[in-house]
């Protein structure tokens, strides 16, 4: 399978993680971050994920999906800093989780939100993948519905069509492995929470009534559908822009401090399979312990971690025209449950 196939610039899911990444960015939090841009670090990628973390926790109660998909920020703000860390390569990558899961405690939001995924994904990358890509699934879902299977007549690109493909053929063997069954695996539980949004039978009937020919369009394969591409950005909050054709946005200053490149979300899932250092573990036994109060779940899952680790290789905005929602909904508490299929 393509690690790539979700790659798709300007889609919603990856329009949301770039807002993550942007739009609460420093906050007068340069003091926390300075460790990651000191001579001797000068880490970019670390110093951009603090100072865009920072802001989103302080922020945690702005932060807006869309409607639909708003009583998952949780989620979606795990998987997103899960996903920037996999970026980081100058530093170690205990010392950034500890950092960030140190302010992940103290934070007046934690209670509607603990950072317990994000050390799940950092425990099991495989885990993460698939649940990243089916909770990612049900940010582009209402795009792609609209194009391709509301307005026929508009042909899927090579690349929508691919990725429309491989993420039923990933449902479906979530399916397989997760109805009529109790389990904590991340993509069972994503895989439940998605369908009290959409159902089954729409999720999986989406589909390409007709692709287009190589010579057609060739740069829409790449960009997406014109449609997406002559979008205006009236519905991304003030100070955002449009990506560019790999997903990153033109740099600009906030309060002095460059905006950071932005990729798309997706194409760090290999280098994210080699984020766990042995030397690491016994740090995130302590950290998960004290910060999420999971400390004997992870120790559990941890310890199975570390027998495989020699073995283990590791759209949409309401229609890209209202990216954010007016909508917040407050009080979600995060619940670690089995996903039992009805």
């Amino acid at each position: 399978m393509d690690d790539d196939y979700d790659n798709i610039p300007n889609s919603p899911a990856i329009r949301y993680y770039n807002t993550l990444d942007d739009y609460f960015i420093g906050h007068g939090k340069y003091t926390e971050c300075s460790q990651f841009d000191s001579i001797s670090v000068k880490d970019m990628n670390a110093y951009k994920l603090c100072m865009s973390f920072l802001g989103n926790l302080e922020n945690y109660h702005k932060l807006n999906f869309s409607m639909k998909n708003n009583e998952h920020k949780c989620h979606y703000l795990n998987l997103w800093a899960y996903d920037r860390l996999s970026k980081i390569k100058i530093i170690d990558k205990t010392t950034m989780i500890s950092f960030l899961l140190t302010h992940w405690g103290e934070y007046k939001y934690k209670k509607e939100c603990s950072g317990a995924d994000f050390l799940y994904y950092y425990a099991d990358n495989t885990n993460y993948i698939k649940t990243k890509r089916i909770y990612d699934y049900a940010l582009n879902y209402e795009q792609f519905e609209l194009l391709y299977k509301e307005n026929n007549n508009i042909a899927c690109t090579k690349k929508h069509d691919e990725y429309i493909k491989k993420i039923h053929s990933l449902i479906e063997e979530v399916i397989t492995e997760c109805e009529g069954k109790q389990s904590l695996k991340h993509y069972c539980v994503a895989w439940g929470n998605i369908q009290k949004i959409y159902s089954k039978n729409d999720l999986l009937n989406l589909e390409c009534k007709s692709v287009e020919k190589e010579e057609d369009h060739p740069e829409e394969d790449f960009e997406g559908p014109k449609t997406w591409q002559d979008e205006e950005q009236s519905g991304l909050p003030h100070g955002l822009h449009r990506e560019g054709p790999q997903g990153e946005i033109a740099e600009e200053t906030i309060s002095g401090l460059s905006l950071p490149e932005v990729g798309s979300s997706s194409g760090s899932h290999q280098a994210a399979a080699t984020a766990v250092p042995i030397l690491g573990i016994s740090s995130i036994f302590f950290l998960l312990y004290k910060f999420t109060g999971l400390g004997s779940m992870a120790r559990n899952l941890l310890r199975g971690r570390i027998n495989g680790i020699n073995s283990q290789d590791e759209l949409t905005n309401e229609l890209l025209e209202s990216t954010y929602d007016d909508q917040v909904n407050p009080g979600i508490t995060e619940t670690y449950i089995g996903y039992q299929a009805t």
